[in-house]
């Protein structure tokens, strides 16, 4: 079974709000991008999974929009429980229907742009990244993305 550790402070991995508001869709469109898995050969969309770590989950509208950016070739499903993404009746305990799952904290609004982001493939097969994101006009990308130990998304057993 997969335990999730509150990670409030983590998870945001950044400085206080610099006044620019919420990031919205955007932002974390261009996070999730970043981490897609190749398309496989066969044109099929592969499944992924995204959640909050240790945060409220995505707005509705939000969710909407990062679907509406990569759904001509990835099935993108925004679980509020993380334990519904993963297969806990295999022994590996990967993510449903051959999917990944990305744990997305929050994007810190002031620069510089943090985020934590978890890749869980099955269970102790987790990788995790501080990703900083730069924006300029209404279009953001990742800039740079450091390799980082796995806090959240592991496995209890």
């Amino acid at each position: 079974m997969l335990a999730v550790v509150a990670l409030a402070a983590v998870s945001g991995c950044g400085g206080d709000d610099d006044g620019a508001g919420a990031v919205g869709a955007d932002g974390y469109t261009a996070v999730i991008a970043d981490f897609l898995p190749p398309i496989p050969s066969d044109g099929s969309r592969p499944v992924v999974f995204v959640a909050r770590l240790g945060e409220e989950p995505f707005a509705l509208e939000d969710q909407v929009a990062m679907i509406a950016a990569v759904e001509e070739s990835y099935d993108l499903r925004f679980v509020d429980d993380i334990d519904a993404a993963v297969d806990n009746e295999d022994s590996d305990a990967p993510p449903r229907d051959d999917g990944l799952l990305l744990g997305i904290g929050t994007i810190s609004t002031a620069v510089p742009h943090v985020v934590r982001v978890e890749v869980y493939r099955a269970a102790g097969v987790v990788d995790a990244q501080t990703v900083t994101l730069t924006v300029r006009g209404d279009v953001w990308r990742v800039d740079t993305s450091e390799p980082v130990d796995p806090e959240v998304l592991v496995s209890d057993e």
